[in-house]
């Protein structure tokens, strides 16, 4: 009896460190990925990927990628209309059945290169948590980021305003985004966009194997991943990945797999084109010889093909709020304020009959340029048709309603 008691006593206490061993879970989050699924991931320090309960049902997580047995992200793909998922007793946010708010955010990372050395211990400098905090005040149902997550290049010269974090580590990851995000990730869904900081030339490995929305395959990286939709009901949203396009000085092969990407673009419902690098913008100061400038791999690539049924265009990369209204083409909104260092803070709040001249007599021009200062992120009402600016204190700084195919109006 004796011999017994231990040996159960063996198992039952082999089995208590196996399932302590499932439960350190670092971070966790649900993201959209194509098809209209619900990509369930969690961070954990080992190896063994640890049980998901769908909808009461026990359903074990894969792994993804794995580093060293040190850190491993594990990943179960679920149906979006799944309602009750949890892992160790931490709740997983689900979509909901009527989606009728969206947050957007972009642009977070604190950045640390070798000109700026933003203060990411200052959470006036840096307040990407406060943004996240004030988005989970309007309980979004989904939160899209339109990219750029990771800025910390570089080793900080005062490690007292900016840490001592840098490189391409999952230790940068967790400093630039999964900590400061770690309580609104259990609390929405969230749609990853990437951005040029997660490019084949800078953070690609932690895009790939933490946010893309793909199977990870560690083998190389891919310069241009597949475009995708996501139907939200009422509208649509048409997910491009614009971080290998160049602003300038483009490359006809680049040119080429953005157009073909581009192409599965559809006539349907109202949608609205998420891509990283906005097609225009508009700085204060000329750059080269243009007046102003945005993205020439894609306007080269569509700038004049866009069906009537897309009214919007939202993107990051300048880090500032602005609202371009243009003419023939789909309106331009920059949601680029999110945390990182802020450009173009000497602008006017408003231009009129902005000029976009780019060669082969590519001319566009916005009749109304908007710029809202300051840090921030925005919201899109679904129900009410309003888009609105908030700052990083969560004040609204400007509200633009919308027609019932989503369009800006202009006021």
């Amino acid at each position: 009896m004796k011999v017994a008691n231990i040996s159960i006593f063996l198992i039952l206490s082999l089995t208590i460190s196996l399932h302590s061993t499932h439960a350190q879970i670092l971070y966790t989050w649900s993201q959209i990925i194509p098809e209209n699924k619900l990509s369930i991931r969690a961070i954990i320090d080992n190896n063994m990927c640890p049980i998901a309960y769908v909808d009461n049902k026990e359903v074990e997580m894969l792994s993804r990628s794995s580093i060293n047995n040190t850190e491993t992200v594990c990943e179960l793909i679920v149906e979006t209309n799944a309602q009750n998922i949890s892992i160790d007793n931490i709740k997983v946010p689900v979509l909901a059945k009527k989606i009728s708010k969206i947050a957007f955010i972009g642009d977070t990372g604190c950045r640390i290169n070798m000109l700026f050395q933003q203060e990411c211990n200052s959470v006036d400098s840096w307040p990407l948590k406060k943004n996240l905090d004030s988005i989970a005040f309007h309980k979004p149902d989904l939160i899209i980021h339109v990219g750029d997550y990771h800025y910390r290049q570089a080793k900080c010269r005062n490690t007292k305003k900016c840490g001592d974090i840098y490189g391409y580590s999952k230790e940068a990851w967790y400093a630039d985004w999964f900590e400061p995000a770690k309580d609104i990730l259990t609390q929405s869904p969230f749609l990853f966009v990437r951005g040029n900081h997660e490019s084949c030339n800078r953070a690609y490995e932690g895009w790939f194997r933490y946010l893309d929305s793909y199977p990870f395959f560690p083998q190389k990286c891919e310069d241009l991943i597949s475009s995708w939709f996501l139907d939200t009901g009422p509208m649509k949203f048409f997910i491009f990945d614009s971080s290998s396009g160049e602003e300038i000085f483009t490359t006809q092969s680049t040119v080429d797999a953005f157009e073909r990407q581009f192409d599965k673009l559809i006539q349907d419902k109202p949608t609205w084109f998420l891509t990283h690098k906005p097609l225009w913008r508009s700085p204060k100061k000329e750059f080269l010889t243009l007046k102003s400038h945005g993205n020439l791999t894609q306007i080269e690539a569509f700038g004049d093909k866009f069906p009537s049924n897309v009214t919007t265009i939202v993107s990051g990369h300048i880090h500032i709020a602005q609202i371009l209204l243009m003419d023939n083409v789909p309106d331009q909104i920059i949601v680029g304020n999110g945390g990182a260092l802020l450009h173009a803070q000497d602008q006017e709040p408003v231009y009129q009959n902005v000029e976009f001249n780019y060669p082969n007599s590519r001319n566009y021009l916005a009749h109304e340029v908007r710029n809202f200062f300051g840090f921030g992120f925005a919201i899109l009402g679904l129900d009410d048709h309003k888009f609105t600016f908030y700052n990083q204190d969560n004040k609204e700084m400007y509200s633009a309603n919308l027609t019932k195919d989503f369009k800006l109006k202009t006021n």
